[in-house]
């Protein structure tokens, strides 16, 4: 039997927290034989690349690619800008494949998926966006139509049914179309020498890296539990130079701030080895990482949809 596909993508140019729901839905998924495939976006290689031992480096399959292989053991992760090709080697490496999720993979058409999962924020639902250079749409808002489900991320933790009822008019799915909210349930600061949960010191300033589309919950985390900081902003997916690694530690120095290096993420994974090494003589890194949650009934009933993978093959 074939693999069953599952993409998670958006229309938007990132920024949607689709990197958390991969991680949950890998997580939800992890007594099956499963596989997560990408395209790698930022790597330094080309074509079909199998994370392994030694090719689970950002510049070997991306930032994202190589925070999930990092986080989540026993499950396969691989790279390919050719999302067919992708699907064919893995299963040349692995032919009892049951489950593939597709990272990214809401415009890659040529390839068959079983469950079609369009990812958009509450604050910047798609239907309120325009097509690039004036907005950040990469395809026309219409192609929500493709989507099995929906997931509205982000959503405030106290979101009301009228609330809810906006967004859906908002949207206006069809009838097939199931709709859940998504909230981000917790931030938490993990010491990267022991990858254990910790607590900066709210009596210091602190420096904080981003290279996230959008860093706004982030900063509203921070701001909320009175951790005070310098905040570097860089662009989504940059790749830190050594000249930036100069800065960062230049920075606590003029400044005085505390040990802490506080990263997402997805920054801390796109840090090379010998940058980890550098920062490691002047900071503790701590990096942020992003829990997810559905609201009330919303978890159950998407847990159940992607559990019943098996009656929709059959059927």
């Amino acid at each position: 039997m074939e693999p069953y596909i599952i993409s998670i993508g958006n229309i938007k140019n990132g920024g949607t927290g689709k990197t958390p729901l991969v991680e949950y839905t890998a997580q939800l998924l992890k007594d099956y034989n499963i596989a997560i495939l990408s395209r790698g976006y930022g790597r330094q290689t080309k074509g079909f690349v199998l994370a392994q031992k030694d090719t689970n480096q950002s510049f070997d399959i991306g930032d994202e690619s190589s925070q999930l292989y990092n986080k989540l053991k026993n499950i396969t992760i691989a790279t390919d800008e050719n999302r067919v090709n992708g699907v064919k080697q893995l299963l040349k490496h692995n032919p009892k494949l049951e489950i593939i999720i597709l990272d990214d993979g809401y415009q890659h058409r040529k390839l068959h998926r079983d469950i079609n999962i369009l990812l958009t924020e509450y604050d910047k639902l798609l239907t309120q966006d325009c097509l690039m250079p004036i907005g950040s749409l990469r395809e026309h808002k219409k192609e929500i139509k493709r989507a099995d489900i929906i997931i509205i991320t982000k959503c405030p933790e106290d979101i009301t049914k009228k609330m809810m009822e906006t967004v859906k008019k908002e949207l206006k799915l069809t009838d097939d179309q199931k709709i859940y909210f998504s909230i981000i349930k917790q931030h938490v600061f993990i010491d990267t020498d022991s990858f254990t949960q910790y607590t900066p010191n709210p009596q210091a300033k602190h420096l904080l890296i981003t290279g996230i589309e959008n860093p706004i919950k982030l900063l509203d985390f921070l701001s909320n539990k009175k951790i005070h900081h310098t905040h570097l902003k860089f662009a989504d997916h940059y790749n830190f130079r050594t000249s930036d690694i100069r800065k960062f530690i230049k920075i606590k120095t003029q400044k005085k701030l505390s040990q802490d290096l506080l990263l997402t993420e997805k920054d801390y994974y796109r840090l090379s080895e010998n940058h980890k090494k550098t920062l490691k003589k002047h900071f503790k890194l701590i990096c942020i990482q992003i829990e997810i949650d559905f609201i009330t009934n919303d978890k159950s009933n998407f847990n159940k949809q992607l559990l019943n993978f098996e009656k929709s093959k059959k059927k």
